[in-house]
């Protein structure tokens, strides 16, 4: 993809990293019942708070919620501007999720 947008924009890569913009990530984990890792997908609190911030960030931040593979764990990622604000939403959401997954 990138050599393709390279060729058709006619710029360097070095041009091209301009273009996007990183932001802080932080990843909590929820403790949950190992049965009920990826029960969070059907739960309508859950799913209603990940998608009011989805909606918060309009396109300028990034929510995954995912449940480990390995361990009794659903894991909270938030990519966001601003690293304090993103933490709390990130511990609120992972206290929610272990309170709704006891």
């Amino acid at each position: 993809m990138l050599i393709q947008v390279m060729l058709e924009s006619k710029k360097k890569a070095s041009e091209l990293r301009n273009i996007m913009k990183a932001y802080p990530q932080v990843l909590i984990n929820a403790k949950v019942n190992s049965s009920k890792k990826n029960d969070y997908e059907n739960n309508e609190k859950i799913k209603s708070a990940i998608k009011e911030l989805e909606e918060e960030f309009n396109g300028n931040g990034r929510v995954l919620i995912r449940a480990s593979g390995t361990e009794p764990l659903v894991r909270v990622m938030i990519e966001g501007e601003d690293q304090e604000y993103i933490t709390k939403k990130a511990k609120t959401i992972a206290n929610l999720i272990e309170n709704e997954l006891k």
